[in-house]
């Protein structure tokens, strides 16, 4: 059994459409797994969804609300490692691989400023393997004075590398496996960093609208665009509303 998390907090995404395009794109691209959705909603209800209800941390806001990815830390009952992506994510190609990369290691992307840093040593948290079993302390650590946690780390990624630099138990995916669609896929990706990127000069293939490798399972938006703001999000939505 593969077990495959995801976390909604908060109203910006939409469980009819969001939680339910995810579960199709699993069944499209994954063999054999569970979906749970850790939530602070009361909406998702999805036949074969396990649901595990978000404590109350009291966070307001897009900026603290993804600290509750830390809850998935918690003890909780799981089959086997824990393959966790942002519900900003979506699947393009089966996702299979990413349970027998680097056996027994906390698998995590790079950050995508890799894209202009290759030796960049942040982590990006959209897309993780874990055994739950192993990193309870992200979860202690946190519920013990997350007011400190909050202040120190600008989110949860940063606390989440700065955990793992502690460690040897770790990896990076390879790069093509999991890609930022605004720095790595758009126009055969960016030159530059940051958000307001100007057509053509700061793009590699700007006569390709996107160029996705072969190698490439999970597409990334993180920041803006959201997926479904841009033509390459709405071709893969089917509507469930």
């Amino acid at each position: 059994m593969k077990e495959v998390a995801v976390v909604l907090a908060g109203d910006k995404f939409d469980p009819k459409m969001h939680i339910k395009q995810i579960y199709a794109n699993l069944h499209a691209n994954c063999t054999n797994f569970r979906l749970t959705v850790f939530t602070d909603r009361h909406d998702v209800g999805l036949p074969g969804v396990r649901i595990i209800k978000l404590p109350d941390w009291n966070l307001l806001g897009p900026r603290q609300l993804w600290w509750y990815k830390v809850y998935m830390f918690s003890p909780q009952e799981w089959t086997g490692p824990v393959f966790y992506m942002d519900l900003d994510t979506i699947i393009v190609n089966n996702i299979d691989k990413f349970w027998d990369y680097e056996a027994g290691k906390f698998c995590i992307c790079q950050d995508f400023n890799r894209q202009f840093i290759a030796d960049y040593p942040i982590s990006n948290s959209s897309v993780m393997r874990f055994n739950n079993e192993k990193h309870h302390k992200l979860y202690e650590d946190f519920t013990t004075n997350p007011q400190k946690i909050m202040r120190q780390y600008r989110g949860d990624q940063d606390y989440i590398t700065a955990y793992l630099k502690e460690r040897t138990d770790k990896a990076w995916w390879p790069k093509e496996w999991a890609m930022s669609y605004k720095w790595e896929i758009q126009h055969g990706g960016s030159l530059v960093g940051g958000t307001k990127l100007n057509y053509p000069d700061d793009y590699i293939q700007p006569e390709e609208q996107d160029v996705v490798p072969d190698a490439c399972s999970i597409v990334v938006f993180h920041g803006k665009p959201d997926p479904y703001d841009t033509l390459f999000g709405q071709k893969r939505l089917t509507d469930f509303k």
